[in-house]
């Protein structure tokens, strides 16, 4: 009966383990539905299990059994086509197979929260049905504590690449699924043992190991916190969208008035973006397949109704309806989407075919826009102004546009140590307004030469808004912040945008994640040229132009530029508080080690004393203090022979000791050594004696050393009161 209930309750800690592991996906799907996917199989498995070990058969059933259930639960729970009588068809059977090869893939190539419908469905199903399948049998079968234990944590280790970057409540359900998988093991080794050896201690073993584990846990997490979340890895996703660089970043070029489309609920200022150029190739800027700095996960992958935005805010809901004179891939988007609707296409384009970078916030669609479609989504708009002290994300290495190297010569003088990144580029969006020229003309030309010789190495600098906006995202990157160019247009008080209104501009990266623009105004000059036949007025030497800037910077009159003050860096309180902890803990754990050397110094000074009395008292002392160290002392004042028999040593020892104290004159030599020689067996007996624990807190107890410096300062105050009576009793006639 007892063995009943235990397989019992194994069996539900194999349902409760597999649903903490199923709930890491909470942030993964858009509702709790997929836990029934996920947890319809653990339960039916652990039935299974209980009735297969009831009736006495083998695991060679119950794995037979459960496979071939497989496939009707599968298409029960999971893709919620039962077929007649619970019976799937061939239709629905071979879907679920071909499905649970691609379903994982499926999922990560998916925005979150993902719809809980359809083919995704099939992950939680495969990863409670492949984690109950070995452990509900293992459990209820195997006394082996740990059997059980291993499918359950390579299940978590699956579960957690399929999730999002930084689950909700990730530590403390890794605490949980810790605690209840090491007291499980601790309560099933006690089990087995008891049951072949009889019930033999409590259960204080088994909650010291819990509470170990919370408390480490609870530690670690606090000392060490997650917060380098990019160092986590997660699966990739399929990337159905290989040519993204090759795409048309803009419409077809038409005439200026040409009507692209019409975008209602956009605030007053705000432009809508069409494509991010987030890569340089050495030629041209262009959308990256995977944008830089995102770990490669900033890809296009496909979304359903609800999208995660990165950051929070407030939101704006946008209605987009396309005009006959919009030809391109790329839907019009404002900050980062949360939600998109395409009820008005019924048979046209639809959410599955959209493709969304949450990285550079920009969508695109397969096979194209048709200009029939109208759609509306809801965004989050995020920040947009900054100042020269919000601290910008150094960049990485792809995010420098390593192949955009070439205009480095001429960024020499704006990469002035002393000036904060964002100075830097801010003191070149400067350079670039007031020497550049604006021409007007239709021309894309971001080759080396155009950007670094024709303009920023030329003396008579020009180029087109495209240019500019090309030339200034490619210095920002060199001088230490990410940047990008992106496309779009801002629509007017009705709402409509044509072909001339299209633009560019430059976004910069901050410390907090966000992408914020950096305005035209700031590194587009006023003055233009129609006539490409007109020469642009020379520009003043960059060197001499950023060393009368900062000269202007220094009387405080800039209100761009301005070496900030040496930062103080204060030390967290937190981190103080640990560092002492630690220092505390580094020296008692120090002095417990110097324990058995200095034990050994004091023995040998006791053994080397020249007094022939002190190597009897010293020897007898060591009996003493051994005892004390083990955790069995006797009182200080008692007799030798007193002590010896609360040791239970013989008092032939204590006796010699007394008569050499107390003799008139020294003993032979020889009788010392043997004497000290007789204390250490008995010392060494002592220790012996004792339980395994005992014997070796005895080496590191420092309890004898302690009682050794009490009774050294005792006489040394004892000395003090019988000198200072002498002295008086000698003062005493002559004051009379």
């Amino acid at each position: 009966m007892r063995t009943r209930q235990g397989g019992v309750a194994d069996a539900l800690v194999v349902v409760v383990v597999c649903a903490t592991i199923l709930s890491i996906l909470d942030d993964t799907f858009a509702d709790r539905s997929y836990l029934v996917a996920g947890l319809v199989p653990v339960v039916l498995l652990a039935g299974l299990a209980l009735v297969t070990r009831r009736v006495h058969e083998g695991g060679w059933w119950y794995s037979l059994v459960a496979l071939a259930a497989a496939v009707p639960v599968a298409a029960w729970a999971a893709l919620r086509e039962p077929g007649p009588w619970l019976v799937p068809t061939l239709r629905t059977a071979s879907r679920v197979i071909v499905d649970s090869v691609h379903a994982p893939t499926t999922l990560v190539s998916t925005v979150p929260p993902v719809e809980a419908a359809g083919q995704v469905m099939l992950v939680p199903f495969l990863v409670g049905f492949l984690a109950a399948l070995p452990a509900a049998w293992l459990a209820v079968a195997s006394t082996r504590p740990l059997a059980p234990v291993v499918p359950l944590l390579a299940a978590l280790a699956a579960t957690i690449p399929l999730g999002v970057l930084a689950p909700t409540l990730l530590v403390p359900r890794a605490v949980l699924i810790g605690v209840v998988l090491l007291g499980w093991a601790a309560v099933r080794a006690r089990r087995s043992e008891s049951s072949a050896h009889g019930a033999r201690g409590s259960g204080a073993s088994a909650v010291s190991a819990v509470l170990t584990v919370v408390l480490v846990s609870g530690l670690a997490a606090l000392v060490v916190p997650d917060a380098d979340d990019p160092d986590r890895v997660l699966l990739r996703g399929r990337n159905d969208t290989p040519f993204v660089a090759d795409t048309r970043v803009l419409p077809a070029a038409r005439t200026q008035d040409i009507r692209l489309f019409r975008a209602r609920g956009v605030p007053e200022g705000r432009r809508l973006r069409l494509a991010a150029l987030d890569l340089y190739t050495g030629t041209a800027w262009v959308p990256a397949d995977s944008s830089p700095g995102s770990d490669g996960y900033g890809t296009f992958k496909r979304i359903g109704s609800d999208v995660s935005a990165l950051h929070p805010g407030a939101t704006e809901v946008v209605r987009v309806r396309f005009r006959p004179g919009y030809s391109s891939d790329w839907l019009p988007m404002l900050g980062e989407l949360t939600s998109i609707d395409f009820a008005f296409n019924p048979g046209r384009t639809d959410v599955g075919d959209v493709r969304y970078n949450q990285a550079t916030a920009s969508a695109l669609v397969l096979g194209g826009v048709d200009v029939r479609d109208e759609y509306r989504f809801e965004s989050v708009l995020g920040e947009v102004d900054f100042t020269r002290r919000d601290a910008t994300r150094e960049p990485t290495d792809e995010q420098r546009q390593r192949a955009g190297a070439f205009p480095d010569p001429y960024l020499r003088p704006f990469a002035r140590d002393d000036l904060l990144p964002l100075e830097r580029v801010l003191l070149l969006a400067r350079y670039l307004r007031t020497q550049g020229t604006v021409r007007v003309a239709e021309e894309f030309d971001q080759s080396p030469d155009m950007l670094g010789r024709r303009m920023l190495g030329s003396q008579r600098m020009s180029g087109t808004p495209f240019q500019y906006s090309a030339l200034m995202a490619l210095g920002a990157s060199r001088l230490g912040v990410a940047a990008r160019v992106v496309t779009g247009a801002e629509p007017d008080r009705r709402g409509l945008v044509d072909y001339g209104d299209l633009t560019t501009w430059v976004e910069l990266q901050f410390a907090d994640g966000t992408w914020r623009p950096l305005d035209l105004e700031r590194y587009l000059s006023t003055r233009v040229v129609q006539d490409p036949t007109v020469a642009p007025p020379p520009a003043t030497d960059p060197a001499q132009f950023v060393e009368r800037e900062l000269d202007q910077a220094a009387r405080g009159t800039d209100g761009e530029i301005d070496p900030p003050p040496v930062p103080v860096e204060r030390t967290p309180g937190w981190q103080v508080a640990a560092a002492g902890a630690a220092v505390v803990l580094g020296a008692g754990l120090l002095g417990l080690l110097l324990v058995p050397l200095v034990k050994v110094l004091r023995r040998a000074r006791r053994r080397r004393t020249p007094s022939w009395s002190a190597l009897y008292v010293g020897g007898w002392q060591e009996v003493l203090d051994a005892a004390r160290d083990r955790g069995t002392p006797v009182p200080e004042g008692w007799s030798r022979l007193a002590q010896a028999r609360q040791l239970g040593v013989a008092p032939d020892l204590a006796r010699r000791a007394d008569a050499a104290v107390f003799a008139p004159v020294a003993p032979p030599a020889e009788d010392g050594r043997e004497f000290w020689d007789a204390c250490q067996v008995v010392r060494r007996r002592l220790v012996a004696e004792a339980g395994r624990r005992r014997r070796w807190w005895s080496h590191l107890n420092p309890a004898s050393l302690l009682a050794s410096r009490a009774r050294a300062r005792g006489s040394r105050s004892a000395r003090q009161v019988r000198h200072e009576d002498r002295r008086a009793r000698r003062q005493q006639p002559a004051d009379a």
